[in-house]
């Protein structure tokens, strides 16, 4: 029999819900930067790893002018916590189409989050995002 989300499993897999429906509605920047941290921030992706506020900004205008009709279907979310630590898996399914020449394309993505919360309770901020090789569907 499945175990029962806890209130702190509910809260991640909302938060990463939330996460990829911004991203999916290309929602502006100032909506997502409150999601990640700025100091000590590692987002890697398969292009380019970013380290802050300023390299998610770039990241974002860019992949925003690539692609257009992006969506983000979450398919799986685990998570663990440990203190103010929280490491998330996460399996999503990216669709977009390029501005370059109109092709759609679909991705299954797995990827490894951590979490940390400024205190126990308090709202996590991403400091810690990997995206794994990207899965033609």
């Amino acid at each position: 029999m499945p175990s029962e989300q806890t209130g702190s499993d509910r809260e991640i897999a909302e938060f990463v819900q939330r996460w990829y429906d911004l991203l999916s509605e290309h929602a502006p920047v100032e909506e997502l930067l409150p999601f990640v941290a700025d100091k000590g921030l590692v987002m890697a992706f398969p292009e380019r790893t970013l380290y802050g506020h300023a390299d998610f900004l770039d990241w974002y205008t860019a992949v925003g002018e690539a692609y257009t009709d992006q969506s983000h279907t979450v398919e799986e979310v685990t998570s663990h916590e440990d203190g103010t630590r929280i490491d998330v898996d996460v399996t999503v399914v990216w669709t977009a189409k390029s501005t370059a020449d109109g092709t759609v394309s679909s991705f299954r993505i797995n990827q490894k989050w951590q979490l940390e919360r400024s205190t126990p309770g308090a709202r996590p901020l991403i400091v810690d995002y990997r995206v794994g090789e990207p899965a033609a569907i």
